[in-house]
């Protein structure tokens, strides 16, 4: 135990030395951009932020910043006593709920199919394929939805349905709205305009309120049990740590939990995924990527440092982003013992695809006892 304590000290002193590249301080911006190019935005700036009601969106990516590869966004809200938005489908985009903290209620329905309902808590996921019905409601006084929305260019319904939101503070959300409520979003009277914005409105569509222990149909396991990746074009839930995992021992040990693979993405080609990095376990070179496809980090918890392309290398921490355009080189690592972060991936050999593939599968959420 004494040897490998000293072999992780030893690689992760090789890690912390100086750098002399190009300046990371130029990384960093306050909006993602309006052309592809590597940044960092850290959390809660208010990135393109608009409100609507209660609800203060942020966009991290857009597709402008990914050349429509993805939009990843975050929703910040109090609790509300009404649907966040109006029950709708997309037929072009393929929408992803991830739960970053707090509580928010979400019900999918394909076609006829039985509808479903869960309430997702902090690391909890919802996957919402293409015409899907599906709508959420906010339960807990300090939540923060992470969307994220295949492909990119979403980010213009909610420019054009909400209000530009800057501060001096970057506050989650404007407490001024809290004792407003969230509405069910735009009426009737203008649902034919949203299409322009694949947003097509479902009103006869009724949310089901028979959830017990947090999901209906309540023979549906959530935190019970395993939840299985679904099949492509259906709707489905994972709860947090209940998932399958694979374990990468390649460098440092990292637990990759999908929530979308290739298989599910179909046509739309990308991946998602939680990924647990440790510190390095060995004296190797850390590995370098340049993937074919976009790639998105927003780091859940630790500390993540990432080296992108000839820049200084950077750590970010919670709800910290970075986004790689395609074929540019970048390698990462964890400086604490547990980081865990959501990636984001285009292309079928993304990185989250690529450690599965030359994983193992694994039972636990914890490292390996060396």
């Amino acid at each position: 135990m004494a040897q490998a304590a000293a072999l992780a000290a030893v690689a992760l002193l090789l890690h912390t030395q100086p750098t002399s590249g190009l300046d990371a301080s130029l990384l960093y911006v306050d909006e993602a951009p309006d052309y592809v190019r590597p940044y960092v935005i850290e959390h809660y700036k208010n990135s393109h932020a608009v409100t609507i009601d209660s609800q203060l969106y942020r966009f991290m990516v857009t597709g402008p910043s990914s050349g429509n590869a993805f939009s990843l966004l975050s929703t910040n809200s109090p609790s509300s006593d009404s649907l966040g938005v109006l029950p709708h489908i997309h037929q072009t985009h393929y929408e992803n709920f991830f739960n970053f903290k707090g509580r928010f209620q979400l019900w999918g329905q394909k076609e006829d199919r039985e509808q479903q309902a869960r309430v997702i808590g902090p690391g909890d996921y919802g996957s919402v394929p293409r015409n899907t019905t599906h709508t959420f409601q906010i339960l807990d006084p300090d939540t923060e939805m992470v969307g994220v929305i295949v492909p990119g260019g979403f980010e213009e319904l909610f420019y054009a349905l909400g209000t530009n939101f800057s501060s001096g503070i970057d506050t989650p959300y404007v407490p001024a709205s809290a004792s407003n409520g969230s509405s069910a979003g735009p009426n009737s009277t203008v649902s034919s305009a949203l299409e322009n914005f694949d947003v097509y409105a479902q009103l006869e569509f009724t949310p089901r309120r028979d959830i017990i222990n947090g999901s209906a149909p309540t023979e549906a396991m959530w935190h019970t049990g395993a939840n299985e990746l679904g099949d492509a074009g259906e709707p489905y839930f994972i709860a947090n740590g209940y998932g399958p995992k694979y374990l990468s021992s390649d460098h440092s040990y990292q637990i990759v939990q999908p929530l979308v693979t290739p298989e599910q993405a179909q046509d739309l080609s990308y991946s998602l995924s939680t990924i647990s990095i440790s510190r390095p376990i060995s004296n190797d070179t850390t590995p370098t990527y340049q993937l074919e496809g976009a790639s998105a980090f927003e780091v859940l918890e630790g500390q993540l440092t990432i080296k992108i392309d000839d820049y200084d290398d950077i750590s970010l921490i919670g709800g910290d982003v970075a986004f790689i355009p395609a074929n540019v080189t970048f390698s990462y690592w964890s400086r604490v013992a547990f980081t865990k972060v959501l990636f984001i991936g285009t292309g079928s050999t993304s990185l989250d695809t690529q450690l599965v593939r030359a994983g193992e599968l694994w039972d636990y959420l914890a490292f390996p006892v060396m």
